[in-house]
């Protein structure tokens, strides 16, 4: 593509501004071919496959001026919570650690004790309601035309899966942000984007969908029963916004210099 420029780009800036103006996306930029990658144990069970989607290569040209008059919406109107450290421009993880080391340390040092909970999603990306995206960007202002294009960039996709040379019988897909696209982690962190506002005695750090809350309090026992409300109310949210928290894969980790430690610590349940 990048060696015939000269050639289609008048065509593809043709294509490009009528799906803008007439807020369609074509059907045939919505396909996308999926090849599942080995990862390890058993070559029969298709959950050690990992799905990677490719998509038109026209589409993310596409996507691409999307993405850009999205984003500068976005940081102009100064809509993402500064809690997000994902696919987000001068953040990184590196950032995202950073800040918790330093908050842990502070608190630290004040005699207090802290205790994170790391939370994982079961595929995130996948799972994302349709309905619930299009209402969050709505209520932060993308509306009229530039709303009815993203509803008609979710509606109606489709994809087909190739293993071994052979293809799969061609899928709707009604849930989910695309995979392999250039606006689908933007349209995730925007669907994440009021996470934050659920927890109130707690902070918390996103990296996309990796979520880490934790709080901070003299006494352990109150601390372990804070942070369990907080999680509870964390779930709420997640379930109000159909996301699934793998509690197998959710951990926490209290750190303290407190000599008072009780025999038993306490324990986080959730119902």
């Amino acid at each position: 593509m990048k060696q015939l420029d000269t050639s289609v780009a008048y065509p593809i800036s043709i294509i490009t501004n009528k799906s803008i103006t007439s807020a369609t996306v074509p059907e045939f930029l919505k396909l996308s071919k999926v090849i599942p990658i080995y990862k390890s144990k058993s070559h029969d069970e298709f959950t050690n496959y990992r799905p990677i989607s490719l998509l038109p290569t026209l589409s993310k040209i596409l996507e691409k001026v999307i993405h850009k008059r999205l984003y500068t919406f976005l940081n102009s109107a100064n809509i993402l919570n500064d809690k997000q450290f994902g696919f987000r421009k001068q953040h990184c993880t590196t950032d995202a650690v950073t800040k918790l080391i330093n908050d842990i340390g502070k608190y630290l040092d004040i005699k207090e004790s802290v205790l994170t909970i790391y939370c994982d999603l079961s595929r995130a990306f996948d799972t994302i309601n349709h309905e619930i995206v299009l209402k969050k960007r709505h209520y932060y202002g993308i509306r009229g035309h530039a709303l009815e294009w993203f509803r008609s960039y979710l509606a109606e996709r489709k994809h087909y899966v190739n293993y071994n040379g052979q293809d799969s019988e061609v899928e709707s897909i009604d849930i989910g942000v695309p995979q392999g696209s250039v606006l689908g982690p933007l349209l995730f962190i925007i669907y994440v984007n009021d996470l934050p506002d659920c927890l109130t005695n707690s902070d918390c750090k996103l990296f996309a969908d990796d979520t880490t809350i934790y709080g901070h309090n003299p006494n352990i026992n109150h601390l372990f029963n804070t942070m369990t409300i907080e999680l509870q109310s964390l779930m709420d949210w997640f379930n109000a916004n159909k996301l699934s928290l793998n509690l197998t894969k959710t951990y926490y980790m209290l750190f303290s210099n407190s000599k008072i430690v009780p025999k038993q610590r306490p324990d986080i349940k959730i119902e």
